[in-house]
């Protein structure tokens, strides 16, 4: 599987948290996103089920609104790790991320989401500036290519895809002390292909998704995720959560720092 490949699968990770993404934003390009923590560390009201385990999950991160999260896989025999700051918004449209990724001896990446456009810095190839992809843009091949991230970051949309997606469902394991709160494993269980259309991924890259993937997901009391662990075809990958409701700030690059290189005329992009 090569990096394109697996990065589709880590794709598939983020959309199973139901709402990993993204924080709220303002028509000014930044976000000074107010967290919530009056229901942080407390005990939910609601038993998580098969039925209503991604509405309830959903639910408890629009409640804290912000997080932050540090993920860590390998590709190519090479260590990935990324750190970021984000919440859930109630769509897309009000959502935002800032990530950065170590990409090992690529140097590193850094992305944000903001009102529906992605800028991404990719070093030396987008001349040490953000490029800009406006997903919502259907005359740009990159945001028709790209704009389906929207969906997956929508959390009305993400709940349906993945109820519908679910094959297995079982509360397995001990508790672990994980940011400070005892957090449950629930192993979930996805039909892939359910959820490949969805992330872009079509043909040889669909094609090589395994057919089902497994996620051990550890909630806390609150029913806020506290760490995600998946292994594709030999590829492990940790998500890690911690800060819920905590504010942050998310801003647009200033117009000195927007790149003029146009990724679909680049092949490797």
């Amino acid at each position: 599987m090569n990096l394109r490949l697996k990065k589709s699968a880590a794709a598939v990770a983020i959309v199973l948290t139901a709402g990993l993404g993204l924080a709220a934003c303002g028509g000014d390009d930044s976000s000074g996103a107010k967290g919530d923590t009056s229901s942080v560390g407390e005990k939910a009201d609601t038993e998580l089920t098969q039925e209503n385990f991604f509405t309830e999950v959903t639910k408890a991160q629009q409640d804290a609104k912000t997080s932050h999260v540090e993920m860590a896989f390998g590709v190519g025999g090479q260590d990935i790790k990324a750190s970021g700051d984000v919440s859930t918004g109630k769509s897309a449209a009000d959502s935002a991320m800032s990530m950065t990724m170590t990409l090992g001896a690529q140097g590193e990446m850094e992305m944000r989401l903001i009102d529906g456009v992605l800028y991404m810095n990719m070093g030396s190839m987008t001349q040490n500036k953000f490029t800009k992809i406006d997903l919502n843009d259907k005359d740009n091949p990159l945001g028709e290519q790209y704009g389906g991230l929207l969906d997956s970051v929508d959390p009305s949309k993400q709940i349906e895809q993945m109820q519908e997606a679910v094959t297995g469902f079982e509360q397995k394991g001990d508790a672990e002390k994980l940011d400070g709160v005892e957090a449950t494993p629930y192993v979930v269980t996805v039909d892939s292909s359910k959820l490949t259309e969805q992330l872009g991924a079509t043909g040889q890259d669909a094609a090589q998704v395994p057919d089902t993937l497994t996620y051990t997901m550890y909630i806390g009391p609150d029913n806020l995720p506290r760490r995600i662990l998946m292994d594709v075809a030999g590829t492990k990958m940790t998500m890690d959560y911690t800060k819920w409701g905590e504010d942050v700030t998310i801003e647009a690059p200033a117009k000195d720092q927007i790149s003029d290189v146009d990724l679909s005329q680049m092949g490797g992009a």
